[in-house]
């Protein structure tokens, strides 16, 4: 009989240091379940920046974001604020993207594509797809 591994976290982070701040790379599921890991990871990143250094979560290998990580990002950009620390995510994925912009978090959390997008501090170009998630008919009227 053999023995299966069970992963011990379904996340992988790690933070490194990156000019005037600091990248904090996740993968993996942003849930319930492995929000404390994700919080204790943002807590240490913005305790190793100073003002106005800027912090960057790269969420570019997400697959998964729930609501307690939309709460989790949501409150680290409060405590940035506070301190004076930039927070910008990154995110490519629809899997990010999509819950962010379904939630209306958009504004508040405004997405990059790139890394070094985020730390030069230039959001990524909207698609519409926040806005429209459908396809229009080109002649929706039945004459």
């Amino acid at each position: 009989m053999s023995e299966l591994a069970i992963p011990t976290s379904l996340l992988g982070l790690t933070i490194e240091r990156h000019g005037a701040g600091a990248v904090v790379t996740v993968s993996g599921e942003i849930d319930l379940s492995t929000r404390r890991e994700f919080e204790v990871h943002l807590d240490k990143a913005l305790d190793a920046v100073s003002p106005p250094e800027t912090l960057v979560v790269d969420l570019s290998e997400v697959t998964f974001l729930g609501s307690a990580g939309l709460a989790l990002l949501l409150n680290t950009q409060k405590t940035a604020a506070r301190r004076g620390t930039p927070l910008r995510v990154v995110a490519t994925q629809r899997a990010v993207r999509r819950p962010v912009e379904a939630v209306g978090l958009s504004d508040a959390l405004p997405l990059h594509g790139t890394v070094e997008s985020a730390l030069a501090g230039v959001p990524a170009p909207r698609t519409g797809e926040e806005i429209l998630d459908f396809t229009l008919d080109a002649d929706p009227v039945s004459r």
